[in-house]
């Protein structure tokens, strides 16, 4: 009778615990959010310092100051390309504007031809009086608020590295699990990712579509988010393209080897190089996408996957959550051997 008291007792203070720190996640997400960005980026960087720090025979401070320059021009180069395209989106906005002005007539006069009245409401005067100006202010502010982070983010990615010069942690092997298991998902997706944007970029400049490099950028970021991401990404280049071409042939060819790249990399290739090394079950994957996305937004969306193989790994370590962690990886009843050889390989 104490040992079932004492488990009710576990759960309910399990659930509290989880609701502050929720609410916890919710209030502070403007400090963490940059914090866990940084993290993940000094996991994937870690490797890398190490082997340049091995092979040049430098002193890791200066490896340090080296690869933390490099990822700054990176991002300021991709950050150059992404304002030169929308600066271009926006000096033609007029054109623009008189382009979705045609289609929505063509719209109107192909409706009336089938028998369908759209009522007048006057649909074209209200298209020229969209606020791009007002647009492209409020893409400023973001953008200015984007690099705020950045320079956050920056700043925390470097102490991170260089706080390892002082001590590392690869003996505690709780740790060398989660950085193991962890940077080998975000450096495999990173790549995958990054053939899936070069392959659309490709794809986009080759019909001369506008913001070809914004939609290989944003294709790249959207992999990241499972499941949805490469549904986003295949979509949200739609529009210029329906713009630029109408109904025509090029639209459909466009949309179709989009999709085709993204369900080859993602639902083929990427499967093969992950393996079962975040030992998550797909359905777990989702509701922590939901709930992260909830909690944090976008970002979190982002960061769902990573987050949750952190949260498994430390559960399983706990005796009172070891069955919820392996719940998440979808072994309801616990299957111990499963969970063992997952440890050894980890």
């Amino acid at each position: 009778m104490s040992s079932q008291y004492e488990k009710i007792n576990n759960i309910c203070l399990l659930i509290l615990a989880a609701t502050a720190v929720t609410v916890a996640l919710i209030y502070t997400r403007s400090i963490l959010i940059p914090f866990v960005i940084a993290f993940f980026l000094y996991v994937i960087l870690s490797p890398i310092i190490e082997g340049l720090n091995k092979k040049l025979k430098w002193p890791r401070v200066l490896v340090v100051v080296l690869v933390t320059i490099i990822f700054i021009v990176c991002i300021t180069l991709i950050s150059i390309f992404i304002i030169n395209s929308l600066n271009g989106f926006f000096r033609d906005a007029a054109q623009y504007k008189e382009r979705i002005v045609e289609f929505v007539s063509w719209v109107r006069t192909t409706a009336e031809g089938f028998g369908y009245q759209i009522r007048d409401i006057s649909i074209e005067d209200y298209i020229k009086k969209l606020p791009f100006f007002s647009m492209a202010g409020n893409i400023t502010i973001a953008a200015g608020a984007f690099l705020g982070n950045l320079l956050l983010i920056i700043v925390f990615v470097f102490f991170f590295l260089l706080g390892e010069t002082v001590s590392t942690t690869d003996d505690n092997h709780l740790i060398h699990q989660m950085k193991h298991n962890i940077s080998r998902y975000i450096a495999t997706k990173l790549l995958t990712s990054l053939v899936t944007g070069i392959l659309v970029f490709i794809l986009l400049v080759s019909f001369r579509v506008e913001m070809a490099f914004l939609f290989g950028v944003l294709t790249i970021l959207f992999n990241f988010i499972p499941t949805i991401g490469s549904i986003v990404a295949t979509v949200i280049p739609a529009p210029v393209v329906l713009l630029h071409f109408g109904l025509g042939w090029q639209l459909w060819i466009i949309l179709a080897v989009s999709s085709v790249i993204q369900v080859t990399i993602g639902n083929v290739i990427e499967p093969k190089l992950l393996g079962e090394r975040m030992d998550l079950h797909p359905i777990t994957v989702l509701l922590f996408l939901m709930f992260w996305g909830l909690v944090w937004g976008v970002p979190g969306m982002f960061l769902a996957v990573p987050i949750t193989a952190v949260l498994k790994i430390i559960l399983s370590r706990i005796e009172t959550t070891e069955t919820l962690a392996e719940l998440m990886a979808g072994r309801i009843g616990g299957n111990e051997e499963d969970s063992e050889g997952y440890d050894k390989e980890g």
